[in-house]
């Protein structure tokens, strides 16, 4: 199972590698938000995996359920974003467009959701209070961005619009009132790579 769990969170944070380099965008210089996070995630991803090699396991499969939900939230955005232009974190620049689609219909941020719960699943692996500090760490450096984000569009000429998406979605969570309407069956655009 250790094995299993290593190659889940390797696959997982391999993702979200790729992502940042094939996926979001960088334009000019980086913020200072973006490279603190950049900086801490490898040094988190490595102390989870070193974990995950030495300490004992605790709740092996809630972890890799963890995993799971993450990188299928994680590539379900991915598809849902491709050709969006999207920024990466911390980047102080908005889509030009509001994202509706696949997992956006339910939630705003998906991306950070899908990190939210791998970090978490370090901790349900191995039980190790550090790695819920991590976690919860991490959670708040997303709310942070994803407030960010959002203060961009409600000052963009998107404003109106956004408002009218926060009434129909949760941040981070679908809303339980609106969960009925988010499983129609719907067409998914092809996932190229």
């Amino acid at each position: 199972m250790r094995t299993i769990l290593l190659i889940a969170n390797l696959t997982c944070f391999a993702s979200f590698g790729w992502a940042m380099l094939r996926h979001f965008e960088r334009a000019g210089k980086p913020k200072p938000g973006m490279v603190f996070t950049g900086s801490v995630v490898p040094i988190f991803a490595g102390i989870t995996v070193m974990s995950l090699i030495a300490r004992p396991l605790e709740w092996p499969l809630v972890a890799l359920i963890l995993y799971a939900l993450g990188v299928i939230l994680f590539w379900f955005a991915i598809a849902a974003t491709r050709g969006q232009k999207l920024a990466a974190c911390f980047q102080g620049r908005v889509s030009p467009a509001i994202v509706r689609t696949g997992p956006y219909r339910a939630i705003r941020h998906p991306f950070y959701t899908a990190y939210s719960l791998v970090w978490v699943g370090g901790f349900a692996a191995t039980g190790w209070w550090p790695l819920a500090a991590i976690a919860l760490f991490m959670a708040v450096l997303y709310a942070r961005a994803a407030r960010a984000e959002e203060a961009g569009f409600l000052r963009s000429s998107s404003e109106i619009e956004y408002r009218a998406y926060i009434e129909t979605t949760g941040s981070f969570l679908p809303r339980i009132s609106r969960a009925g309407s988010y499983w129609r069956i719907t067409p998914i655009r092809s996932m190229r790579f």
